[in-house]
């Protein structure tokens, strides 16, 4: 009895030492996805998709259910693979001549290679007025899961229904 009860123990203390050496590999892991997700979004705030594009897996899977219409169905905006979601972007940029998505987060966690942005989009738009743009802001949260040091997975979540929206003053140059 004796010699299970040391065996337990010892079981225990192994265990107990592991612990913190998986949480400290597991928290270096976040900071490096964190790392690699905070530099692609900025890629993606400032609409340069080349960058993004090199950041991607090539299996990527970009989402936005909350991106919902008659052209999407129900389930909202689906692409898979690198050449398709960066296809999509370029569309988007192409069409609509976006300056930025000005994106703010006010709160960003990483949990197991997934970090989460919570915040704004701030979108600015050219108008055909000079010194004046068109924004759109939208409470946003984005998901973007890293495996390997490259995005597999991107998704976003928008208030589509109630984004502010207007003209405001260009920003001038000095």
């Amino acid at each position: 009895m004796k010699s299970h009860s040391v065996l337990a123990g010892l079981t225990c203390a192994a265990a107990l030492l592991l612990v913190p050496t998986t949480a400290l590999a597991q928290g270096e892991a976040n900071a490096s996805a964190e790392a690699v997700a905070r530099t692609y979004m900025a890629h993606y705030s400032d609409l340069e998709l080349d960058a993004m594009a090199a950041m991607l897996a090539e299996d990527v899977a970009f989402r936005d259910p909350t991106a919902e219409s008659e052209e999407y169905g129900f389930e909202g905006l689906s692409d898979d693979g690198r050449e398709a979601m960066i296809g999509l972007l370029r569309e988007f940029v192409d069409t609509y001549q976006p300056i930025e998505l000005g994106f703010e987060w006010d709160q960003v966690y990483t949990s197991n290679s997934r970090v989460v942005f919570i915040g704004h989009v701030n979108a600015l738009y050219p108008t055909q007025t000079e010194g004046q743009h068109f924004r759109w802001r939208s409470e946003q949260v984005s998901v973007i899961t890293v495996q390997d040091g490259l995005i597999v997975r991107h998704e976003d979540f928008a208030n589509y229904a109630t984004p502010e929206q207007g003209l405001i003053a260009a920003p001038t140059d000095h």
